[in-house]
């Protein structure tokens, strides 16, 4: 229970939920599991009004992640503590923390006068429909659905958000815009979150036996080659890519020609690859780099800003929720999370056994 669990801002996550059919219902699942209303405001957040159906949803979202990372019969243990906290209070922050996400998409798109299109509406149509199909019918598709607890309107407003964020973003691309990052602000947020851009040529062992001495042999005599013919280069920088087309195993390389660009400790590059690079200038390169899949050439090239850019503006946006004035209803901060959850789980057992006797 180490691991916390991720939050939603890869919204394209929430496409699968678009157009979802049905109109709200007092008697839907998180009603039966809590008690409370639908449309009922629990919070707000910066002054947006947040209500029970959307609130809930990000609660069983995050209880039903809890109880995937137990194998035991009995289910979560509430007791059990993640971060210092119970897990009854980790699922209410975690809830907390995706709600305020969303609201702070709405709250910038209105802010910056970011709205849908019919492009976005003819594309949550488009979705739907392929949903369908994939799942053999309308009514199929919906029973895969029903356990969310979602009904038409509620799923739409959540793909909604994905498309809101989407004109965000392009609003924060377009220079010059109210939202357009200065460079320097870019540069900043690379240094202090340790970003680098690093060009590679990796000689794959993954293929050899770790007895085979004279396989891995042959492999560190390869990477040498690589090496001796960079080291004699006149211009380094520039042979770099050329040698990396004949001696990398790198898979992926029509992907990243010119390199990856990360933040360190992410695991885009093995340990002692990223050690072996802090040491670099920009424009300089390593010798051989032995590490744990193969063997290693490194380039440190000045970081590519337009690579960390989206990443920033997910920083900006988190911080945004982060720092976002909350306020909480009486009924949000009496609701019983292990109460509303064995609730939801037995009332998604009826779901499924009228839905079978109804087939």
């Amino acid at each position: 229970m180490k691991r916390s669990m991720a939050l939603c801002l890869t919204l394209a996550a929430v496409l699968t939920l678009t157009a979802c059919g049905g109109d709200p219902q007092e008697e839907g699942l998180f009603y039966q599991a809590s008690g409370i209303r639908p449309e009922a405001v629990l919070l707000s957040v910066d002054g947006r009004e947040v209500t029970a159906q959307r609130y809930l949803y990000w609660l069983a979202y995050a209880c039903d992640y809890l109880a995937g990372s137990y194998d035991t019969e009995g289910g979560i243990q509430w007791a059990d503590t993640v971060d210092g906290q119970n897990l009854e209070a980790y699922a209410k922050e975690q809830a907390l923390k995706n709600t305020a996400l969303y609201a702070t998409v709405e709250n910038w798109a209105e802010d910056y006068g970011c709205t849908l299109t019919d492009e976005d509406r003819d594309a949550m149509e488009r979705e739907w429909a392929a949903r369908v199909a994939q799942y053999g019918g309308e009514e199929a598709y919906l029973a895969v659905l029903a356990p969310m607890g979602l009904d038409r309107a509620e799923a739409e407003a959540i793909s909604g958000d994905y498309y809101l964020y989407r004109h965000l973003y392009d609003l924060y691309c377009t220079e010059g815009s109210a939202l357009a990052p200065a460079e320097r602000d870019l540069e900043t947020f690379a240094r202090e979150r340790g970003y680098l851009t690093v060009d590679h040529i990796w000689i794959s062992t993954a293929a050899a036996d770790p007895a085979d001495t004279e396989a891995i042999d042959a492999c560190r005599a390869r990477a040498e080659e690589a090496f001796a013919k960079l080291n004699g280069s006149a211009d380094p920088a520039h042979d770099f890519a050329i040698l990396a087309e004949t001696y990398s195993d790198e898979p992926n390389r029509d992907q990243h020609p010119d390199g990856y660009t990360f933040a360190l400790g992410d695991g885009t590059l093995p340990e002692a690859c990223e050690e072996a690079v802090q040491a670099l200038e920009e424009g300089q390169f390593s010798g051989v780099v032995e590490a744990e899949d193969g063997f290693y050439l490194l380039l440190r090239k000045p970081v590519d800003l337009s690579a960390v850019a989206p990443d920033y503006f997910d920083a900006l946006l988190q911080a945004a929720a982060d720092s976002a004035e909350i306020s909480t209803t009486r009924a949000l901060e009496n609701l019983d999370v292990s109460s509303f959850y064995e609730a939801l789980t037995e009332a998604r057992a009826e779901q499924a056994s009228a839905g079978g006797e109804a087939a």
